[in-house]
C-alpha cells in the first residue's frame, strides 16, 4: 500500500509485481468493488515511485533510482507537467542513510524531505512548490530543523495543511521538538495522562476532536486510550497484552558503551530479578537483524521473557546499525565477521568487567543478521561464549546473495557495498566455512520455505 486519503476513502493506491516479478506497477483499487485501474505502469530500471493526492487526483510525483556505484538519483513531475526532471542526486553514502524527499504536504504547498548531505546527523528540510516550478535541477531546500540525534521523523501534523508540528528525535530515548506551539498544551495533556510512560498519537478523527493515543513504556505492554479534547474525556479503550499487567516487568536500562577503537555503543540491559544468588549472572547478547536497523528503548518481548528465566539481557547497536548518524551506519560498510563483530564481543566483555556477566555463561541470540553474529561468535571467538541461538541466520554469503528475490535488483548494489562484495572474501566471512572451530552448543532455527535463508 503506498497511498490512502481521508478525502477518497473507498480508495487505496498499491504496488503489484503481478505483470514482472522484479518491478511493481502501481494501481488504484476500489475497495468496495475490488476494480484497479493502472496509474504507473513501471520500466525495466527499478525505479520507486511515490504517489500523492493533490489538486483531487492521484499522482505519480517522484521517481527514484538507485544507480550503479550505489548512490542514487531523483526526478520530480508535479500535477501538469508532461514529463519527469532531474530533481537531486545522492552518493552511496546519503543514499544508505536514507536522504532524500519524503512526501508533499496535504495542501500541495511544500515538498518535505530529510537530507544528511554534508553531515553526520539528518536535518529536515522542504521546497515550496513555487520554487519546485521554477528551479530546475539547482532546488536548494529550506532547513526546518537540524537534529541533535541520529534519527528524526515527523512526530505531529496539521490535520488540514499536512505540515509538520512535532518532530521525535530518537538518540537511545526519544525526545519531541514543537514546532507549532499550539499544539503543545495538547501534549502536556496528554502527558499527564502518560507519566513516566512513553505515549504517541495514533490517529485523529477528521474533526480532530478525537485522537487516539497509545501508551507505553518498558515494563508494560501498549494501551490504547481515547480521548475528546472538546470535553477532556479520556478512557482506555483496551490493552494489547493485558495479562502482561500481572507480572512484574523489569526495567531496560540505557548504555552507552565504547568499543575497542573509542567508537560509541548505544545498548539496553535488561536485568533478571530471578539471580542465582549476588553477583555476577548468566547474560544473553540479542543481536538484532538487518543489519540496517537498530534496537530501541521500550516494551521487549525477548528481553523480558529471558530476565523473568534468570537471564540479564543486554542489547547493542553495533556499528553499521540505523539511527545513530550517517558515520554510525558507514563504519558496518564491509565489516561482517569484523568490527561489527568486536563491537559485540567489547559489549559482552564491558558487562563481564562490570561484575554484571559471568564471564562462563554468556549466550549470544538473533535472528537473521543476528543470526548470523551468533553463528560467527561461535567460529570466530570460539571459547567467549558458552552457547549460541541462531535464527534464520545466513551461514554462507554467496547463497545469501544468490538468493536476493527478483524485485530487491534494483537495491542490490546497496546490499553488496554494506557486505563488502569485492573487498572482502565472502569465503572468510561465511561462517559455515569454520564450523570445526564450533566448540559450544549450537541451537539452529529455520524456516522451511524462507526463500533468502534456505533451509
Amino acid at each position: 500500500v503506498v497511498g490512502a486519503d481521508r478525502d477518497v476513502p473507498n480508495e487505496l493506491v498499491v504496488e503489484l509485481n503481478d505483470r514482472d516479478p522484479r518491478y511493481h506497477d502501481i494501481y488504484v483499487i476500489d475497495v468496495e468493488s475490488g476494480e484497479r485501474r493502472l496509474l504507473y505502469r513501471s520500466t525495466d530500471d527499478g525505479r520507486q515511485v511515490s504517489v500523492e493526492r493533490l489538486d483531487g487526483a492521484w499522482h505519480p510525483v517522484l521517481r527514484a533510482q538507485v544507480l550503479p556505484d550505489g548512490g542514487s538519483a531523483y526526478e520530480l513531475r508535479l500535477p501538469g507537467d508532461a514529463d519527469w526532471r532531474p530533481f537531486l542526486q545522492f552518493g552511496f553514502e546519503d543514499t544508505i542513510s536514507e536522504s532524500g524527499p519524503a512526501g508533499f504536504t496535504r495542501d500541495g504547498r511544500w515538498l518535505y524531505g530529510l537530507l544528511s548531505t554534508g553531515e553526520d546527523r539528518p536535518r529536515l528540510v522542504r521546497w515550496s512548490v513555487e520554487h519546485l516550478q521554477t528551479c530546475g535541477s539547482e532546488c536548494t531546500p529550506e532547513v526546518v530543523h537540524r537534529s541533535s540525534a541520529g534519527a528524526l521523523g515527523v512526530d505531529l501534523s496539521d490535520l488540514d495543511t499536512g505540515v509538520p508540528t512535532v518532530l521525535q528525535e530518537v538518540d537511545l530515548r526519544s525526545e519531541r521538538v514543537v514546532l507549532d506551539a499550539s499544539v503543545q498544551p495538547d501534549l502536556a495533556r496528554l502527558q499527564k495522562l502518560a507519566g513516566s510512560n512513553d505515549f504517541s498519537v495514533v490517529d485523529q478523527d477528521l474533526n480532530n476532536r478525537r485522537w487516539l493515543v497509545a501508551i507505553g513504556s518498558d515494563q508494560q505492554g501498549p494501551q490504547y486510550w481515547l480521548w475528546d479534547r472538546e470535553s477532556d474525556e479520556i478512557r482506555l479503550l483496551f490493552a494489547v497484552q493485558p495479562r502482561l499487567d500481572a507480572y512484574d516487568l523489569m526495567p531496560m536500562e540505557s548504555l552507552d558503551l565504547k568499543a575497542r577503537d573509542g567508537r560509541r555503543l548505544p545498548g539496553y540491559l535488561t536485568r533478571t530479578s530471578a539471580a542465582e544468588g549476588s553477583g555476577p549472572q548468566p547474560l544473553v547478547l540479542l543481536v538484532h537483524g538487518g543489519p540496517q536497523a537498530r534496537d530501541f528503548w521500550g516494551y521487549n518481548p525477548m528481553h523480558q521473557l529471558l530476565a523473568n528465566r534468570g537471564y540479564h539481557v543486554m542489547s547493542v547497536n553495533y556499528r553499521g546499525s540505523t539511527g545513530f548518524g550517517k558515520d554510525h551506519l558507514l563504519a558496518g560498510e564491509g565489516q561482517w565477521y569484523g568490527q561489527m563483530q568486536d563491537d559485540l564481543v567489547d559489549a559482552v566483555r564491558w558487562a563481564v568487567d562490570e561484575g554484571i556477566a559471568d564471564p562462563d555463561r554468556l549466550v549470544i541470540m538473533g535472528a537473521s543478521y543476528g543470526g548470523y553474529a551468533a553463528l560467527s561468535a561461535l567460529t570466530r571467538d570460539p571459547e567467549l561464549f558458552a552457547a549460541a541461538i541462531a535464527e534464520v541466520g545466513p551461514s554462507n554469503l554467496r547463497t545469501l546473495l544468490e538468493s536476493i528475490p527478483p524485485y530487491w535488483e534494483s537495491i542490490r548494489i546497496t546490499f553488496e557495498r554494506m557486505i563488502g562484495v569485492g573487498t572482502v572474501d565472502l569465503d572468510a566471512i561465511s561462517p559455515i566455512q569454520h564450523v570445526d572451530r564450533i566448540q559450544r552448543p549450537l541451537l539452529l532455527g529455520h524456516g522451511a520455505n524462507d526463500p533468502r535463508v534456505k533451509l
